[in-house]
């Protein structure tokens, strides 16, 4: 590396992009070529295939940044909640001070996780601030989200591969449920933050939308009850909103704290008994019959028994339909991974007999039965 003197990030920077053209099957002189190219710097072809190896790592003895889930979490929650510290010439910290234990228990866990340390990171009651507070000493992550304060997008390389685990680290810090208007939101006053959490959802299929407001003046603090103004004018919203969001954000991302997943599985539950109101207006209809047979066509797609256009013609229903059942997108789609419909729909495949629709048919019947019970 020229024998001179490179800071950890870059070093680390340089080993990441070795490490993935190194996946990418590419020789030791083609990695060194295209790293002189791309960064104007000369990489010894030993070293280049030591860290492809694994017999070495560039940071040495320094905490080591493990790049995966872990630190995508540790990055996305910091953004939200996190802090930097100093003590002393030479201790740099990176923490994180919250009032949700499990929350705190979490970011430890992760954080020991991105530090490739066998064991977590404990929370600590910090009287003064009525908080829990998870610390650890690491001048390579310190240097990292101090860059990520002046500029977030400078963690996107670390992040995009794990939107999920990203996107759960910052809503558990900074995201609530409105129950009431069926949203998840998120703020925060940096509208970079905002928007790189908006580029995260996008990779999960999730839309949300943006929105700003003024602030107050003055807010109380929850540590002392003394006045402070706030630096910013205006603070940043994130919105999740619709069905088909609001599912995906539950089945990719999630919370940690209990509290907030209370609330986004009051928001479920509600949208399961629409489901099932719907379904009960289509048997009131007549239409079972038809909602049983979609399921089957759904299923014969989506376990690769029949196209989309094979299973629709075999079952006379719209191959449109199937497409949006298939997606999420009707009303009925969560039944055709029931495991009974799942093997009766496997049953039809060989047997093309309309007793498997009756019996499709009377599972639904049976839920129904069950939702008017209730």
């Amino acid at each position: 590396m020229g024998r001179k003197y490179r800071v950890i990030e870059e070093r680390l920077r340089l080993y990441n992009e070795v490490i993935r053209l190194g996946n990418l099957g590419l020789s030791d002189r083609q990695i060194a070529r295209i790293i002189k190219e791309r960064y104007g710097i000369s990489l010894d072809r030993g070293s280049i295939f030591r860290w492809i190896k694994g017999k070495c790592h560039p940071l040495g003895n320094c905490n080591r940044l493990v790049v995966g889930p872990g630190l995508a979490y540790v990055i996305g929650a910091w953004l939200g909640d996190g802090s930097l510290g100093k003590h002393n010439k030479y201790k740099r910290y990176v923490f994180l001070r919250v009032k949700d234990y499990e929350f705190a228990e979490e970011w430890g866990r992760r954080l020991a996780e991105a530090f490739g340390r066998s064991e977590q990171y404990v929370p600590k009651w910090q009287k003064s601030y009525q908080r829990w507070v998870v610390r650890a000493s690491s001048k390579l992550h310190y240097n990292l989200l101090k860059r990520a304060r002046e500029d977030p997008w400078t963690v996107w390389p670390y992040l995009e591969k794990y939107p999920a685990e990203a996107c759960r680290g910052f809503f558990d810090a900074e995201g609530w449920v409105n129950i009431h208007d069926y949203t998840i939101a998120a703020g925060n006053t940096d509208p970079d933050i905002i928007g790189l959490l908006e580029k995260l959802l996008e990779k999960l299929d999730i839309d949300s939308r943006i929105y700003r407001r003024r602030q107050k003046e003055v807010f109380i603090s929850p540590g002392n009850g003394k006045p402070y103004r706030h630096k910013d004018e205006y603070i940043m919203f994130l919105y999740v909103k619709g069905k088909e969001n609001i599912l995906r954000f539950a089945d990719k991302v999630g919370f940690t704290i209990a509290r907030k997943r209370a609330g986004l599985a009051l928001i479920l539950q509600q949208y399961n008994n629409n489901t099932l109101k719907n379904l009960r207006l289509s048997s009131r209809r007549g239409n079972l019959e038809k909602v049983a047979k979609i399921l089957i066509a759904t299923n014969l797609r989506r376990l690769g028994l029949m196209t989309r256009l094979e299973a629709a013609r075999s079952l006379s229903i719209d191959p449109n339909t199937v497409s949006r059942n298939l997606h999420g997108k009707t009303k009925w789609s969560k039944f055709s991974k029931l495991s009974e419909i799942e093997e009766l729909s496997k049953e039809y495949f060989y047997t093309r007999s309309e007793e498997v629709i009756k019996k499709v048919q009377k599972i639904l019947e049976a839920i129904i039965e069950i939702y008017n019970g209730q």
